[in-house]
């Protein structure tokens, strides 16, 4: 009986973990705003750094991601994923590839 209490009660926290993974399976995917809020907004918003990076290389106007009227999704995927300058690249861990496909249309239909 104590060997089964101790199975029990140390199988505890292995279910809690595991409901856990399940629960955030279970999510609703993030939108494409939620995830540039979460991931590129800290360097691309208005007077970040990566907007002042781009504004010495792109057209006036043009160095703010969410104004850009050139993102094509193409090009994001490609940024993303190498890096580029001082801007590190994202893994599939940090952004799955889903993730960067639908961040990317977004950028390209937004402008």
């Amino acid at each position: 009986m104590k060997h089964v209490r101790t199975l029990v009660l140390g199988a505890l926290p292995l279910a809690a973990l595991a409901i856990g993974f399940v629960a955030r399976a279970q999510e609703r995917p993030r939108s494409a705003p939620e995830m540039f809020a979460d991931s590129c907004i800290y360097c691309h918003d208005a007077g970040g750094w990566g907007t002042r990076s781009l504004a010495r290389r792109v057209p006036p106007g043009e160095a703010e991601l969410l104004k850009r009227k050139d993102l094509p999704a193409g090009l994001t995927r490609v940024v993303v994923r190498r890096g580029i300058g001082a801007m590190p690249p994202l893994t599939p861990t940090d952004l799955s590839d889903e993730e960067l496909d639908r961040l990317a249309r977004w950028l390209d239909d937004k402008n």
